[in-house]
Protein backbone atom coordinates (compact mmCIF):
# COMPACT_ATOMS: atom_id res chain seq x y z
CA UNK A 1 0.00 0.00 0.00
CA UNK A 2 1.36 3.41 -0.98
CA UNK A 3 2.03 6.11 1.62
CA UNK A 4 -0.55 8.30 -0.11
CA UNK A 5 -3.25 5.71 0.52
CA UNK A 6 -2.05 4.63 3.95
CA UNK A 7 -2.05 8.19 5.34
CA UNK A 8 -5.79 8.88 5.03
CA UNK A 9 -6.68 5.39 6.29
CA UNK A 10 -4.52 5.85 9.38
CA UNK A 11 -6.10 9.24 9.94
CA UNK A 12 -9.60 7.77 9.75
CA UNK A 13 -8.64 4.97 12.12
CA UNK A 14 -7.28 7.47 14.64
CA UNK A 15 -10.44 9.56 14.38
CA UNK A 16 -12.62 6.48 14.88
CA UNK A 17 -10.65 5.40 17.95
CA UNK A 18 -10.82 8.93 19.35
CA UNK A 19 -14.60 8.98 18.83
CA UNK A 20 -14.96 5.59 20.51
CA UNK A 21 -12.91 6.82 23.48
CA UNK A 22 -15.06 9.94 23.85
CA UNK A 23 -18.22 7.86 23.72
CA UNK A 24 -16.84 5.45 26.34
CA UNK A 25 -16.07 8.40 28.66
CA UNK A 26 -19.54 9.88 28.11
CA UNK A 27 -21.23 6.54 28.85
CA UNK A 28 -19.09 6.00 31.97
CA UNK A 29 -19.90 9.46 33.31
CA UNK A 30 -23.63 9.17 32.63
CA UNK A 31 -23.73 5.71 34.23
CA UNK A 32 -21.95 6.95 37.37
CA UNK A 33 -24.10 10.05 37.63
CA UNK A 34 -27.25 8.01 37.15
CA UNK A 35 -26.21 5.55 39.86
CA UNK A 36 -25.46 8.34 42.33
CA UNK A 37 -28.27 10.65 41.30
CA UNK A 38 -27.78 13.59 38.98
CA UNK A 39 -28.50 16.03 41.78
CA UNK A 40 -25.23 15.24 43.53
CA UNK A 41 -23.51 12.71 41.26
CA UNK A 42 -22.13 15.24 38.80
CA UNK A 43 -20.40 17.11 41.62
CA UNK A 44 -19.31 14.10 43.70
CA UNK A 45 -17.94 11.96 40.88
CA UNK A 46 -14.29 12.66 40.10
CA UNK A 47 -12.54 12.63 36.75
CA UNK A 48 -10.42 9.72 38.01
CA UNK A 49 -13.54 7.65 38.68
CA UNK A 50 -14.99 8.40 35.26
CA UNK A 51 -11.70 7.52 33.57
CA UNK A 52 -11.46 4.27 35.52
CA UNK A 53 -15.02 3.29 34.60
CA UNK A 54 -14.28 4.06 30.94
CA UNK A 55 -11.01 2.08 31.06
CA UNK A 56 -8.79 5.02 30.14
CA UNK A 57 -6.11 7.06 31.89
CA UNK A 58 -6.95 10.29 33.69
CA UNK A 59 -4.79 12.16 31.18
CA UNK A 60 -6.92 10.71 28.38
CA UNK A 61 -10.03 12.02 30.08
CA UNK A 62 -8.61 15.55 30.19
CA UNK A 63 -7.38 15.25 26.61
CA UNK A 64 -11.01 14.89 25.53
CA UNK A 65 -12.81 16.94 28.19
CA UNK A 66 -11.44 19.99 29.97
CA UNK A 67 -14.29 19.86 32.49
CA UNK A 68 -16.83 17.29 33.62
CA UNK A 69 -19.65 19.58 32.52
CA UNK A 70 -18.34 19.34 28.94
CA UNK A 71 -19.55 15.74 28.94
CA UNK A 72 -23.15 16.91 29.12
CA UNK A 73 -22.63 19.14 26.10
CA UNK A 74 -20.95 16.30 24.20
CA UNK A 75 -23.86 14.00 25.08
CA UNK A 76 -26.17 16.50 23.40
CA UNK A 77 -24.02 16.55 20.25
CA UNK A 78 -23.94 12.75 20.28
CA UNK A 79 -27.75 12.62 20.40
CA UNK A 80 -27.92 14.89 17.34
CA UNK A 81 -25.40 12.72 15.47
CA UNK A 82 -27.36 9.54 16.21
CA UNK A 83 -30.53 11.30 15.04
CA UNK A 84 -28.74 12.24 11.79
CA UNK A 85 -27.71 8.60 11.26
CA UNK A 86 -31.31 7.48 11.93
CA UNK A 87 -32.48 9.92 9.26
CA UNK A 88 -30.03 8.60 6.66
CA UNK A 89 -31.14 5.02 7.31
CA UNK A 90 -34.81 5.99 7.13
CA UNK A 91 -34.31 7.78 3.82
CA UNK A 92 -32.62 4.70 2.40
CA UNK A 93 -35.62 2.62 3.48
CA UNK A 94 -37.89 5.02 1.60
CA UNK A 95 -41.14 6.75 2.45
CA UNK A 96 -42.62 10.22 2.43
CA UNK A 97 -41.22 13.07 4.51
CA UNK A 98 -44.09 12.54 6.96
CA UNK A 99 -43.23 8.86 7.38
CA UNK A 100 -39.49 9.48 7.72
CA UNK A 101 -40.00 12.26 10.28
CA UNK A 102 -42.39 10.14 12.32
CA UNK A 103 -40.08 7.11 12.27
CA UNK A 104 -37.01 9.01 13.45
CA UNK A 105 -39.06 11.03 15.96
CA UNK A 106 -40.30 7.83 17.61
CA UNK A 107 -36.71 6.57 17.93
CA UNK A 108 -35.52 9.90 19.31
CA UNK A 109 -38.30 10.05 21.89
CA UNK A 110 -37.60 6.51 23.09
CA UNK A 111 -33.92 7.40 23.43
CA UNK A 112 -34.56 10.69 25.24
CA UNK A 113 -37.10 9.22 27.64
CA UNK A 114 -34.42 6.87 29.00
CA UNK A 115 -32.47 9.94 30.15
CA UNK A 116 -33.31 11.27 33.63
CA UNK A 117 -35.12 14.60 33.34
CA UNK A 118 -32.55 16.35 35.52
CA UNK A 119 -29.77 15.17 33.22
CA UNK A 120 -31.64 16.47 30.18
CA UNK A 121 -32.13 19.85 31.85
CA UNK A 122 -28.40 20.12 32.38
CA UNK A 123 -27.70 19.03 28.82
CA UNK A 124 -30.06 21.71 27.51
CA UNK A 125 -28.42 24.36 29.67
CA UNK A 126 -24.98 23.28 28.46
CA UNK A 127 -26.23 23.39 24.85
CA UNK A 128 -27.67 26.87 25.30
CA UNK A 129 -24.46 28.15 26.87
CA UNK A 130 -22.29 26.78 24.06
CA UNK A 131 -21.53 28.55 20.80
CA UNK A 132 -24.51 27.90 18.51
CA UNK A 133 -24.23 25.61 15.53
CA UNK A 134 -23.08 27.71 12.56
CA UNK A 135 -23.52 25.64 9.40
CA UNK A 136 -22.82 28.61 7.13
CA UNK A 137 -19.08 28.53 7.81
CA UNK A 138 -16.98 28.08 4.67
CA UNK A 139 -16.22 24.46 3.77
CA UNK A 140 -18.82 23.12 6.20
CA UNK A 141 -18.97 23.03 9.99
CA UNK A 142 -17.57 20.62 12.56
CA UNK A 143 -18.51 17.09 11.39
CA UNK A 144 -18.82 15.93 15.00
CA UNK A 145 -20.78 18.85 16.49
CA UNK A 146 -24.00 19.99 14.84
CA UNK A 147 -27.62 20.40 15.79
CA UNK A 148 -30.78 18.52 14.79
CA UNK A 149 -31.46 20.91 11.93
CA UNK A 150 -28.87 19.25 9.68
CA UNK A 151 -30.72 15.95 9.74
CA UNK A 152 -34.09 17.65 9.31
CA UNK A 153 -32.79 19.72 6.37
CA UNK A 154 -31.63 16.50 4.68
CA UNK A 155 -35.18 15.13 4.94
CA UNK A 156 -36.65 18.22 3.30
CA UNK A 157 -33.98 18.39 0.62
CA UNK A 158 -34.71 14.78 -0.31
CA UNK A 159 -38.49 15.41 -0.22
CA UNK A 160 -38.20 18.44 -2.49
CA UNK A 161 -35.91 16.70 -4.95
CA UNK A 162 -38.30 13.73 -5.15
CA UNK A 163 -41.36 15.97 -5.61
CA UNK A 164 -42.85 14.96 -2.25
CA UNK A 165 -42.81 18.58 -1.06
CA UNK A 166 -42.89 21.96 -2.84
CA UNK A 167 -39.70 23.97 -3.08
CA UNK A 168 -41.28 27.19 -1.84
CA UNK A 169 -39.31 27.22 1.41
CA UNK A 170 -35.68 26.11 1.49
CA UNK A 171 -34.77 22.87 3.32
CA UNK A 172 -32.40 24.67 5.69
CA UNK A 173 -35.14 27.11 6.73
CA UNK A 174 -37.53 24.22 7.29
CA UNK A 175 -34.86 22.43 9.30
CA UNK A 176 -34.47 25.49 11.53
CA UNK A 177 -38.21 25.68 12.18
CA UNK A 178 -38.52 21.99 13.00
CA UNK A 179 -35.43 22.11 15.21
CA UNK A 180 -36.93 25.02 17.17
CA UNK A 181 -40.06 22.99 17.88
CA UNK A 182 -37.98 19.95 18.77
CA UNK A 183 -35.87 21.86 21.27
CA UNK A 184 -38.98 23.47 22.75
CA UNK A 185 -40.57 20.03 23.17
CA UNK A 186 -37.43 18.65 24.84
CA UNK A 187 -37.52 21.57 27.27
CA UNK A 188 -41.21 20.97 28.03
CA UNK A 189 -40.62 17.26 28.65
CA UNK A 190 -37.57 17.92 30.85
CA UNK A 191 -39.52 20.23 33.15
CA UNK A 192 -42.98 18.60 33.13
CA UNK A 193 -42.99 15.31 35.00
CA UNK A 194 -46.10 13.85 33.35
CA UNK A 195 -45.38 15.05 29.81
CA UNK A 196 -45.27 12.59 26.90
CA UNK A 197 -42.53 13.68 24.51
CA UNK A 198 -43.94 11.96 21.43
CA UNK A 199 -47.41 13.37 22.15
CA UNK A 200 -45.87 16.85 22.30
CA UNK A 201 -43.86 16.53 19.10
CA UNK A 202 -46.28 14.78 16.74
CA UNK A 203 -48.91 17.55 16.52
CA UNK A 204 -46.27 20.29 16.28
CA UNK A 205 -44.49 18.54 13.43
CA UNK A 206 -47.82 17.79 11.72
CA UNK A 207 -48.75 21.48 11.74
CA UNK A 208 -45.34 22.48 10.37
CA UNK A 209 -45.51 19.84 7.62
CA UNK A 210 -49.00 20.93 6.61
CA UNK A 211 -47.83 24.53 6.45
CA UNK A 212 -44.71 23.65 4.45
CA UNK A 213 -46.85 21.83 1.89
CA UNK A 214 -49.49 24.54 1.56
CA UNK A 215 -47.51 27.80 1.64
CA UNK A 216 -47.37 29.51 -1.72
CA UNK A 217 -44.74 31.74 -3.24
CA UNK A 218 -47.30 34.59 -3.18
CA UNK A 219 -47.57 34.26 0.59
CA UNK A 220 -43.82 34.89 0.92
CA UNK A 221 -44.05 38.28 -0.77
CA UNK A 222 -43.15 39.57 -4.22
CA UNK A 223 -39.44 39.86 -3.44
CA UNK A 224 -39.19 36.23 -2.44
CA UNK A 225 -41.28 35.10 -5.38
CA UNK A 226 -39.15 37.08 -7.81
CA UNK A 227 -35.95 35.54 -6.46
CA UNK A 228 -37.36 32.07 -6.85
CA UNK A 229 -39.01 32.66 -10.21
CA UNK A 230 -42.61 32.28 -11.26
CA UNK A 231 -42.80 28.61 -10.40
CA UNK A 232 -41.59 29.12 -6.81
CA UNK A 233 -38.08 27.87 -7.56
CA UNK A 234 -34.92 29.91 -7.41
CA UNK A 235 -32.97 30.48 -10.64
CA UNK A 236 -30.30 27.89 -11.40
CA UNK A 237 -27.45 30.29 -10.59
CA UNK A 238 -28.90 30.99 -7.16
CA UNK A 239 -29.42 27.30 -6.51
CA UNK A 240 -25.78 26.59 -7.32
CA UNK A 241 -24.81 29.00 -4.55
CA UNK A 242 -27.29 27.59 -2.07
CA UNK A 243 -25.82 26.77 1.32
CA UNK A 244 -28.02 23.77 1.96
CA UNK A 245 -27.45 22.11 -1.39
CA UNK A 246 -23.70 22.68 -1.19
CA UNK A 247 -23.32 21.58 2.39
CA UNK A 248 -25.64 18.61 2.55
Amino acid sequence: MSEARAGPKRSLLVQERSRDTRQAIIKAALDLWSERGYGTGTADTTAEEIAARAGVAKATFYFHFARKDDILLEAGWLTARVFYEDVLRALIDGGSADEVIDAVTVKLCRRIERVPRLALRRMLRAQNAAEPDTPRKPNGDDPEHFGFRRALAVIFLHAQQSGDMPQTVGPDSLGLMFEAQLMSALHDWAYEQDADLLAILRPRFAVLLAGARSVSADALGPGRQARRGGNGRRPAAARRGSHTENEI
